[in-house]
């Protein structure tokens, strides 16, 4: 009878540091992991961590569009301001982040086709070069988008093209872009600082490789 007893106490004694232990690696190693939220845009489904997700975006659920804030270059989590305090550069902040609005397609002109059969007409005829390998040209006054000059890849724009806002240096708020991607019947918005001009190739990868990653 004893040993009996000595084997449900050895037996429960062990169960008890398997417990621990599970508990230790989930809470003793950084804490419960991060949460996620899903959110529903058309027939496409997107999970990713809640500190992506805009306030607008927030509650998750089927949505119209969804909006996120990244970090640029490593694309995390930048929906929410916690990180913020005090000592903050917000001019430097700013020119790390990037807004990704998320809708779904509609039937207009796919964005890879706007720099020949939309922009074209309204650019200005003088074009320069940017650092990145970009061509740059300005929007006639008069036109949809005067105001705004336009950079691109060459030789047509189909792999990268974003509308800029002209610098101004009287403008309270700093000079900021718009590129336009589709991508499995979803209309993807990029907003960002001018700054990331150069960085074209790793801002449309890095923004590509987490709708792909949120959608797996």
């Amino acid at each position: 009878m004893s040993s009996k007893f000595t084997a449900l106490c050895v037996g429960a004694a062990a169960l008890l540091l398997l417990i621990g232990a599970g508990l230790f690696l989930h809470f003793g190693r950084g804490g419960a992991a991060p949460p996620t939220r899903q959110a529903f845009v058309g027939a496409a489904r997107f999970t990713l961590l809640s500190g992506y997700f805009r306030p607008s975006s927030r509650d998750g659920g089927r949505l119209d569009r969804l909006d996120l804030a990244a970090f640029f270059p490593d694309f995390g989590p930048a929906g929410e301001a916690g990180d913020i305090d005090g000592k903050t550069d917000l001019a430097e902040r700013y020119q790390r982040l990037v807004f990704i609005t998320v809708t779904p397609a509609d039937s207009s002109l796919d964005p890879a086709e706007r720099p020949t059969k939309l922009y074209a007409r309204f650019l200005e005829p003088d074009q320069w070069s940017h650092p990145g390998g970009l061509l740059a040209s300005a929007f006639q006054a008069g036109s949809p988008f005067e105001g705004q000059e336009l950079y691109f890849a060459a030789p047509e724009g189909r792999a990268f093209s974003a509308r800029c806002s002209r610098p101004d240096q009287t403008q309270k708020t700093p000079n900021s872009c718009t590129y336009d991607f589709r991508v499995d019947g979803l209309d993807i918005e990029l907003r960002f600082s001018a700054a990331l001009l150069s960085e074209w190739e790793k801002l449309s990868a890095g923004a590509r490789g987490l709708i792909e990653a949120a959608r797996r």
